[in-house]
């Protein structure tokens, strides 16, 4: 029988009340506890994100809390790799809604089947997807099927 994704992570549960902080001009900060209005639609396509692209970090590989020069280093090592194979991105910070836990993350438009290999790499338990139209929660070294954002619980 297949372990819930809590039971690989105890985390998990939070994950849907992420807010998600774009360090853009301007900053767009969405709530994935609420269906993205047409205004942020507007305001992601505005700072380049308007077709589908992947939310994801180096940060705490399957869940280990690292030191945070390790997380800072692995950060830097996850930009450079980005930029030398010309992936558009921009750092994003993605945050519990009373923003006392804040992971550095990364918006990159790339294809969603190369976006979870980059975070299985990464060893990150999953990644946030947007389609176009809503967010998902892709579990990666978790097992979990796509999750819906906002998720009712």
């Amino acid at each position: 029988m297949r372990s819930t994704p809590d039971q690989q992570d105890p985390d998990w549960p939070r994950y849907p009340e992420t807010i998600l902080s774009f360090s853009t001009k301007p900053v767009v900060e969405i709530d994935l506890r609420e269906i993205p209005s047409e205004r942020a639609i507007a305001d992601l396509s505005t700072v380049g994100f308007g077709r589908p692209f992947a939310v994801l970090t180096a940060f705490d590989p399957g869940g280990r809390d690292l030191s945070r020069a390790e997380n800072e280093r692995r950060r830097r090592e996850l930009d450079a790799r980005l930029t030398v194979e010309g992936y558009e991105f921009a750092p994003v910070d993605a945050c519990s809604p009373d923003r006392a836990h804040c992971e550095r993350s990364v918006a990159v438009v790339m294809p969603q089947k190369k976006a979870i290999e980059l975070a299985r790499e990464l060893e990150q338990v999953a990644i946030f997807w947007f389609d176009g139209k809503l967010f998902w929660i892709l579990g990666v070294i978790v097992e979990a099927d796509p999750l819906k954002l906002p998720h009712s619980s």
